[in-house]
């Protein structure tokens, strides 16, 4: 068995989804050490010191590290002689830093490029951002993720009356960190005004983070605050519209995981979401709250073309978002990084 040791910036997110679907390629076994013990920035600084020592002993003793994430990238050891790839993941260091430091972040993002074998860009506009940067564009590929089908044993109707949800109301899902990033807040607002409007619309939001005391102090009339969920394809089963209000994103694994449960997504234009979506969803401008709250009251009230879109979006996810195309092309990668 080759031993892939994961390096995450911290315990949990969607890079602990990625390894996970990473678990399905033969002959690989997989170990994962976070960086960080913390979340938050500043706290997680001394976290990432303290463990420096142990993640270069266990890097040193892998045939191969898969870095998730450009600040594990910069910050995560780099042995000599132990093969390297990273995954961008959304590039969020690089995308949020501004200034002088963002300087500094572009020169670190070009060394690790430099350092690994293989950068595993998460989306093709990741791709043209990095191309643009570094000076080894032929260590980039882009390598889209793709989800497993639904096991289909979720009984509908039984997860709606367990919810409280009527047969005729139209279910919208945030399942996402409750963080500034994700923007809650705003899918909570936007769900308010269409119920305003006079949207039949229930809003559940599946979540921990920063946020959560903000978003659980507006329970209640339409909205309910549901707290971390490991059952989502429950939950997904029995909603009608997967609501990602992000700024930014890499690739949304729970947006294809709702694509495949034939939710119609309504997303922010964020990088990232558009280019999962395609033309099987809605696009609203990030921080609109007028557009999000009309584009989720138009398919409350348009059941024919939230059926054509959930359709869509189905579809767009079996043909472009598979499990199987998704782990060809790791193994690909990971060949090429092994030599």
């Amino acid at each position: 068995m080759t031993r892939v040791l994961h390096i995450l910036p911290h315990p949990g997110g969607g890079a602990e989804t990625y390894i996970d679907l990473l678990e399905g390629l033969e002959g690989y076994e997989h170990e994962r050490l976070p960086l960080s013990t913390q979340r938050q920035p500043l706290r997680a600084l001394p976290s990432i010191a303290a463990r420096r020592r142990a993640l270069s002993r266990a890097a040193r003793g892998a045939d191969l590290v898969h870095v998730h994430g450009d600040t594990s990238a910069v910050l995560a050891p780099r042995p000599p002689g132990t093969p390297m790839v990273w995954s961008t993941h959304g590039l969020h260091l690089l995308r949020r830093a501004s200034g002088p430091a963002r300087r500094v972040v572009r020169r670190a993002v070009r060394g690790a490029v430099r350092a690994s074998a293989v950068t595993i860009c998460t989306s093709r506009l990741e791709h043209d951002e990095l191309a643009g940067l570094v000076d080894a564009p032929d260590r980039l590929r882009t390598v889209i993720a793709g989800v497993p089908a639904p096991d289909g044993n979720a009984d509908a109707a039984a997860v709606r009356a367990e919810l409280g949800l009527g047969d005729q109301t139209t279910v919208a899902l945030f399942a996402a960190e409750l963080e500034e990033r994700k923007d809650p807040l705003g899918a909570v607002q936007a769900v308010r005004r269409a119920r305003r409007e006079g949207a039949d619309l229930v809003l559940l939001v599946a979540g921990e983070g920063s946020l959560r005391p903000a978003v659980q102090a507006e329970a209640g009339d339409g909205i309910s605050v549901l707290g971390f969920r490991r059952d989502l394809e429950r939950l997904m089963s029995a909603a009608d519209v997967f609501l990602l209000a992000s700024t930014r994103e890499g690739l949304s694994l729970a947006l294809l995981e709702a694509m495949s449960h034939s939710l119609v997504p309504v997303v922010a234009a964020g990088p990232g979401n558009p280019e999962a979506v395609g033309d099987t969803g809605i696009v609203v401008p990030p921080g609109d709250v007028d557009a999000l709250a009309s584009a989720l009251g138009g398919l409350a009230r348009e059941p024919e073309k939230r059926a054509r879109l959930a359709k869509a979006a189905r579809e767009r996810q079996l043909a472009e978002f598979g499990i199987e195309r998704f782990l060809r092309d790791m193994a690909d990668v990971y060949e090429r990084a092994l030599g």
